[in-house]
């Protein structure tokens, strides 16, 4: 081989590697400048998102106008109001507003100003009065309730599986969540002295064993031990007296029972997951009556299985659905609604008000497809 064939060789070696290197090359430049198109495209889609947040919110059904009705003493209410500021940020709505309750009010006069202002959402950080206060405002309304349970009971959210005592993850719901429409309860009570008030129940009213439990808790054995606070004056109360009621429900005769509780449900679940009317459903138009009549300690345990175990029976109580009820007491009872003492009652008419609150609750889960 001469010495000119091997230089022409060597060349031709040299001209195919840098062929072989450029060709990589111009293929990773090509890589490179997809993978920038690429997080360019990505980028402006977010961009362009955010721009659209309001039809972003839109799309969930998130109202323009939302509102707080919050408790100022409750420590949850310092974390929720800037939460709930920086949700309406985030999905380019108007600044929520702010309303404060009061020891003499819990929540009446402050959600009606806040509907009053224009809120299409109202947001409440409260117990079961203040729930109870915004459904008496709410009902037959298109504004929207969200629930941030911050009570001892906190009935309504237990009965529509949202979480206790996480204040960012229900107003997360609130914005991101569904629209469910239940039933609400409207309560006419006739006092002992016959003063007469209409009040509404989104869970369970009641007179009996039931509301001496309420009327005998402890505020501050409540503070410190929080739902149990219950247990210890259900103990104490477990022993009593029957009490004679007549009832007539819907197109019905009256009827007399002797019981130790009479109780008119919307739902059914109770603190400590006793489920007291398992048959109650929170969105069929209709109320569930439940009348005890446990006679001693066995009935008792019988009463209590029932209420833990699901399809569990008891002959103890006796439960029907209707869509209104009187009762009429014998003698005035002390009473409870949603877990609030009312004054002794003679009388309770009661009429389930068909889907009429808007609550906003978890969204279902996606299904595969």
């Amino acid at each position: 081989m001469t010495p000119l064939t091997i230089v022409l060789l060597v060349v031709a070696v040299c001209a195919m590697v840098g062929a072989i290197i450029a060709l990589v090359a111009w293929r990773k430049a090509r890589d490179r400048a997809h993978r920038a198109e690429a997080v360019s495209r990505d980028l402006s889609d977010q961009l362009s998102q955010a721009y659209e947040l309001p039809q972003v919110a839109s799309r969930l059904g998130v109202p323009n106008r939302v509102a707080l009705v919050y408790n100022p003493s409750k420590a949850a209410s310092d974390q929720a109001v800037p939460l709930v500021a920086q949700a309406c940020r985030l999905f380019g709505l108007p600044e929520p507003k702010f309303y404060e309750t009061t020891l003499e009010d819990s929540g009446l006069s402050a959600v009606q100003q806040a509907v009053d202002d224009g809120a299409q959402l109202v947001l409440v950080a409260g117990g079961d009065g203040t729930v109870r206060a915004a459904a008496k405002v709410l009902v037959n309304t298109d504004v929207q309730l969200a629930i941030i349970p911050t009570g001892t009971g906190n009935l309504l959210a237990r009965n529509l599986e949202l979480p206790f005592n996480d204040v960012q993850e229900c107003i997360y719901i609130a914005f991101n969540g569904t629209v469910r429409s239940i039933d609400v309860v409207s309560l006419d009570v006739v006092y002992e002295d016959d003063t007469q008030d209409n009040l509404v129940s989104t869970v369970i009213a009641g007179a009996g064993f039931d509301a001496e439990i309420m009327h005998s808790t402890s505020d501050r054995l409540k503070a410190a031990a929080g739902w149990l606070a219950y247990t210890e004056a259900g103990v104490r109360k477990l022993r009593g007296k029957h009490h004679t009621v007549t009832v007539t429900a819907q197109d019905g005769e009256p009827r007399r029972y002797r019981v130790r509780s009479a109780m008119l449900a919307n739902c059914g679940i109770l603190t400590g997951g006793f489920n007291m009317v398992p048959e109650a459903v929170i969105d069929d138009g209709l109320l569930d009556v439940a009348l005890l009549d446990p006679r001693n300690l066995v009935d008792w345990i019988q009463v209590a299985a029932a209420a833990l175990v699901p399809k569990q029976k008891t002959t103890r109580v006796t439960t029907f659905p209707t869509r209104t009820c009187k009762m009429v007491f014998e003698e005035p009872l002390v009473a409870q609604i949603d877990g609030d003492p009312i004054p002794k009652t003679k009388e309770i008419m009661a009429e389930a008000i068909p889907r009429s609150l808007q609550v906003r609750v978890p969204a279902p889960p996606p299904t595969d497809q």
